[in-house]
């Protein structure tokens, strides 16, 4: 145990030569994909098939690829591009997650795994994103003389093996906390419209008998339809989830869970949902503007319907990883432990 405890502790030395080596793993893995591989491909329908085809395909291929390259010159480079390299290579990597909090919400939802390569594929770009995240802030203090382990002021870690302790546990500032709760408002619409489904009103020209009807061809785990029998849609249940997530990363009690148990599932749905999100509410809004056409098969909605579903959808999606990731990034910053002093 304290061996492990120990090689935990020495994460900046280990780190970086890790990230290195992952880089020209997912490079291989891009560069299949950029080849015409399609089975584990991150951004794809149940078929394998990328929106927009191969165009689609190859520009993220490529960009993936680009971004593993820049990782593998900078993860343990002294240059003062390095860092640059670094943030375009975790951002990549980050985009190679795209729809993994989706995978998991199906995962619950439908009791299966629908892609289980593209699934491995997301996972193992959330760790290459760790990765490239941490061996970043280890050349960031480095550069600032700071502990490259803590960020303390501290140029040097004071002992490799030193404890970390947390400091004064804290709530967000008022600032954060509004914005957050703020943007969490995009899941009203969103919720309202399942909830009143689920509990026999019609919404968006869809009566509940023919969302019933619609759900009954579809995928559902054993919870999942349990819950339908009370009228509760378990994507709600998720949100709601995550909802509480947010409340754990800007409230005082957040701070007494293991930061690792809060942190990481936070990141993950503050840059895979948005990812998701965004580009549905942008498709939602353009089809009820008139800009693009409305899908042909739309059943059970008309297509006005079903455009409206989709934005909501995104906003949904969308306002919960952004909340996320601003809760995120508030709880990092309080929760940072430093390296007890002697």
């Amino acid at each position: 145990m304290s061996s492990l405890l120990g090689f935990c502790r020495r994460w900046p030395d280990w780190a970086p030569r890790a990230a290195q080596y992952w880089t020209v793993l997912y490079g291989a893995v891009a560069l299949h994909w950029l080849l015409g591989g399609r089975a584990s491909f991150p951004i794809a329908n149940v078929e394998d098939e990328p929106p927009g085809g191969a165009v689609t395909a190859i520009v993220v291929s490529a960009v993936l690829l680009a971004g593993a390259v820049a990782g593998l010159l900078s993860a343990r480079s002294s240059s003062r591009r390095a860092p640059i390299g670094l943030v375009v290579a975790t951002s990549t990597a980050a985009l190679g997650t795209f729809g993994l909090a989706m995978s998991g919400v199906g995962i619950i939802a439908t009791g299966s795994v629908e892609r289980p390569f593209a699934l491995l594929a997301q996972l193992f770009a959330l760790v290459g994103a760790l990765l490239l995240f941490g061996t970043t802030q280890v050349q960031l203090r480095r550069r600032r003389s700071r502990c490259p382990r803590c960020g303390g002021c501290h140029p040097v870690a004071l002992r490799p093996d030193a404890p970390l302790v947390r400091g004064t546990a804290r709530q967000a500032s008022t600032r954060t906390r509004r914005t957050a709760y703020l943007v969490l408002l995009g899941l009203l619409p969103w919720a309202s419209v399942k909830v009143v489904w689920g509990f026999g009103g019609s919404a968006l020209g869809v009566t509940p008998d023919e969302w019933r009807v619609a759900m009954d061809d579809t995928d559902v785990s054993t919870l999942g339809r349990l819950l339908e029998h009370f009228g509760i849609d378990i994507t709600v249940v998720a949100s709601l989830v995550g909802v509480l997530l947010v409340l754990a990363l800007l409230q005082r009690w957040g701070l007494y869970v293991p930061r690792w148990l809060v942190l990481l599932p936070a990141w993950i749905g503050g840059v895979s949902l948005p990812l998701y999100g965004v580009p549905l509410a942008v498709w939602g809004s353009l089809t009820l503007a008139g800009v693009t056409p409305a899908s042909s098969d739309s059943e059970p909605f008309t297509p006005t319907g079903l455009a409206w579903m989709v934005l909501f959808g995104g906003a949904a999606f969308a306002g919960l990883g952004t909340a996320l990731a601003i809760g995120a990034r508030s709880y990092q910053r309080r929760s940072q432990p430093l390296c007890a002093l002697p």
